[in-house]
């Protein structure tokens, strides 16, 4: 229960973020801001996120043990994170927050 919990706080706080679109792609319900995708949340009840990362902070992030570099998308910045070893939606949001920047900064 606390791993659904945590899951759907995060994907909450994500939602409440400004300009944020999101569609269905590759089986996660993706985020993005001005058509740029930083975040995914499985549709597979797995609690896996994915985020968008710059290429520079990937190698920062998978220090935690509960996040990976994503198979998909590794050579792009993309890292997997699983919300049921995160002990706080903190962790994950950090990640998120610095995404959603970098999306910003893409698209300008």
């Amino acid at each position: 229960m606390f791993q659904l919990k945590n899951y759907k706080s995060i994907k909450d706080k994500v939602e409440q973020l400004r300009d944020v679109t999101t569609r269905p792609m590759f089986g996660y319900q993706c985020y993005s801001i001005s058509k740029k995708f930083f975040v995914g949340f499985s549709n597979k009840n797995d609690f896996q996120i994915i985020v968008r990362l710059p290429k520079e902070k990937q190698s920062s992030a998978i220090i935690h043990e509960a996040i990976k570099p994503f198979s998909h998308g590794a050579k792009m910045g993309w890292i997997e994170i699983d919300s049921k070893k995160i002990i706080n939606s903190s962790t994950a949001m950090k990640w998120i927050i610095l995404a959603y920047e970098h999306a910003q900064s893409l698209s300008k």
